[in-house]
């Protein structure tokens, strides 16, 4: 299954919250950039080595091998293990490829919904011409990420119903989409209250998903790995564990039958299993 991350225009956080996903997720997961204004990830994150991430393999590689009549793949093959313990397809760093990897994205669309984890994709800004909403239309979850600023809020009043239309299933009882609000804690009730007034003003079933805490210091451990106590427990983190159970609430058909749990609850040892470990904690 996929879970599509994108946002609006200016509108931050996309791509941290996509990281974070995958960091709580509970089950087998890739991080999977697909953004084609360019990667942020070979430059935020770090390997299990402390190295930078190599240029391959990445998602251009993936498109290669993803084409009509190749062979049967696995997405692991092409993802680098992070600091943060997470698999990651990096995006590629130059439009000129990113560009290339476009027409191969139906194709990578295809793989990745049929994968039996779940693909938390980076598709960038959600606007029409981003040829990563391809990759949105085949999401069994599709998060708006946004601020719920006065011009937030004028955006998301076209974009949700242009965006529910696009990647819409008749076939399903609820839109795919989802909005998640950027806020500090501060404004968090007041940023779910703006927000749902003026969807349900506008008649959109879309629901809020929740707030992804606004934490600089937090951010920046992240992006510096590894995986720390003070991590896990800091808001960022723990902001996206509770969407994450919203989405299992909100969207139990797309997330499968095996029940949610806090994936910082679990044990047992560290790789692509059903939890994730601080690296000081692992053994």
């Amino acid at each position: 299954m996929i879970v599509a991350v994108g946002s609006d225009k200016g509108s931050p956080g996309a791509t941290t919250l996509a990281t974070v996903l995958a960091v709580v997720w509970p089950g087998e997961r890739v991080l999977c950039e697909l953004d084609p204004r360019g990667a942020d990830l070979p430059f935020r994150l770090m390997q299990m080595n402390g190295q930078h991430m190599q240029a391959a393999p990445s998602i251009a590689t993936l498109a290669v091998a993803a084409r009509p009549g190749g062979a049967s793949l696995q997405l692991l093959q092409f993802a680098q293990w992070s600091a943060l313990n997470v698999p990651v397809i990096r995006g590629e760093v130059s439009s000129r490829a990113s560009i290339k990897v476009a027409a191969h994205l139906p194709a990578i669309a295809h793989l990745a919904a049929s994968w039996p984890g779940a693909v938390i994709a980076d598709v960038g800004s959600l606007q029409p011409g981003n040829p990563a909403l391809v990759v949105a239309k085949a999401a069994g979850v599709v998060l708006l990420v946004m601020r719920a600023s006065t011009e937030g809020l004028g955006h998301l009043r076209a974009r949700i119903e242009e965006l529910s239309e696009y990647v819409g299933d008749p076939r399903r009882e609820r839109t795919s989409v989802g909005v998640v609000l950027v806020a500090d804690s501060s404004d968090e009730g007041g940023a779910i209250h703006r927000t749902r007034a003026l969807l349900e003003s506008i008649g959109s079933p879309a629901p809020v998903v929740g707030v992804f805490r606004h934490d600089p210091a937090a951010a920046a451990a992240l992006w510096s790995g590894p995986l720390t106590k003070k991590l896990v427990k800091s808001a960022l983190v723990k902001s996206g564990e509770q969407l994450v159970s919203e989405m299992w609430r909100l969207w139990p058909e797309a997330m499968g039958s095996v029940p949610y749990a806090p994936a910082s609850t679990a044990t047992g040892v560290p790789g692509p299993a059903p939890q994730y470990f601080p690296r000081e904690e692992a053994s």
